[in-house]
């Protein structure tokens, strides 16, 4: 299985009143807490082909330019995650698709690491990080469901697929509630 690890960063952060990916956490932008990791893995996972960044942001695409990493600009990002979503599989040639959001910065490599190795051993076709029996960020698709994938319209993501599919569904328990914490709002990031 060949694994492309598709980022889905066009969101609006309207909740956050700025834009969330640009916001420092630690002296970093929020993006690339995420993308640093998922670039270190890519060297020691054999089964990571490929990382497709998709963004509206051209501050962030002109900051990407060195990285090792194919960058596509969603132009229609008003359209929701699902345009995101099409983007990232029509421009990958692999059979398998990981989606992962950048805001989610306290996720731990080996977490993402263990979680691909074990989803390909489970030989599912679908898999979902989970903390509380709460499915989660990030997910794996086989191409077995790229249609449906394709056919997803407006700001639904495939949760949906999934819930329909739980008997092809891997899950990926994670301890630490942490690490999968979506920021949506600053004051996340003021008691963490």
């Amino acid at each position: 299985m060949k694994l492309s690890i598709i980022v889905l960063a066009s969101g609006n952060s309207k909740r956050f009143n700025g834009n969330k990916l640009l916001h420092k956490i630690n002296k970093k932008p929020m993006y690339l807490h995420t993308l640093d990791k998922l670039i270190d893995l890519k060297k020691v996972n054999d089964n990571i082909d490929e990382i497709i960044f998709v963004t509206k942001y051209d501050e962030i695409i002109n900051n990407l330019k060195n990285k090792d990493i194919k960058v596509i600009k969603n132009n229609n990002s008003e359209f929701g995650i699902s345009q995101s979503i099409k983007l990232g599989i029509s421009n990958s040639f692999n059979n398998a698709y990981m989606f992962i959001v950048c805001d989610q910065p306290y996720i731990k490599k080996e977490t993402i690491n263990k979680f691909i190795n074990e989803f390909i051993r489970s030989k599912k076709n679908l898999g979902c990080v989970s903390n509380d029996s709460i499915l989660l960020n990030p997910t794996i698709f086989t191409d077995k469901y790229k249609d449906k994938l394709l056919k997803l319209d407006g700001d639904k993501g495939g949760k949906k697929i999934i819930l329909k599919n739980i008997d092809d569904l891997f899950i990926f328990d994670v301890l630490e509630k942490r690490e999968l914490i979506d920021i949506d709002y600053k004051s996340q990031l003021e008691n963490k």
